[in-house]
C-alpha cells in the first residue's frame, strides 16, 4: 500500500467553530482557492508560509494540518453490488420513463421543495431559491 499526505483542515475548521473556508482566507490572508484545493487533495503540496500561516491561526502543529495517510487498496465491487446497482439503475431509468414529462422550471421547482423539506427536518438554513433563468 502507498502512502500520501493530505491536510486534516476540514476538521480543523470544524473544531474551531464550523468555520468556513472564506473565514479563514480572510483571517489568514491565504486565498480561498488555495484552502479549498489543499482540503480536496487537488493541490501538489503547499508552501511553508501558507503551513506557518495555518499552524498560527489554528494554534497548531503542522503534524496537526499534515497527515499521512494510506491509500485505500482499489478492491472491485462485488457482484452482488453490481447487481444492486444495476437494479437501481433500471428502476430510476423506468420510474423516470413513466413519469409525465415535465419543463425545467418544474424540475427545479420540486427539487427546491424537496430540498426545503429536507432542510427544515434538519434544522438547516433554508438555502436560497434558484431563478427563473435555469434551464
Amino acid at each position: 500500500m502507498s502512502k500520501y499526505i493530505r491536510t486534516n483542515l476540514a476538521s480543523l475548521r470544524f473544531t474551531h467553530g464550523k468555520l468556513s473556508q472564506r473565514e479563514v482566507s480572510q483571517a489568514t490572508g491565504i486565498g480561498q482557492k488555495t484552502l479549498s484545493a489543499l482540503e480536496t487533495g487537488a493541490s501538489k503540496g503547499i508552501d511553508f508560509s501558507t503551513l506557518v500561516r495555518l499552524c498560527d491561526f489554528f494554534k497548531c502543529e503542522t503534524s496537526q494540518i499534515l497527515v499521512i495517510d494510506e491509500e485505500p487498496e482499489d478492491i472491485p465491487p462485488s457482484p452482488e453490488a453490481l447487481k444492486k446497482a444495476d437494479d437501481l439503475i433500471a428502476r430510476g431509468l423506468k420510474a423516470a420513463m413513466e413519469s409525465p414529462e415535465q419543463s425545467a422550471a418544474q424540475v427545479w421547482a420540486e427539487f427546491d421543495a424537496v430540498r426545503e423539506r429536507m432542510q427544515q427536518q434538519s434544522g438547516g438554513t433554508p438555502a436560497r431559491k434558484r431563478g427563473p433563468t435555469r434551464v
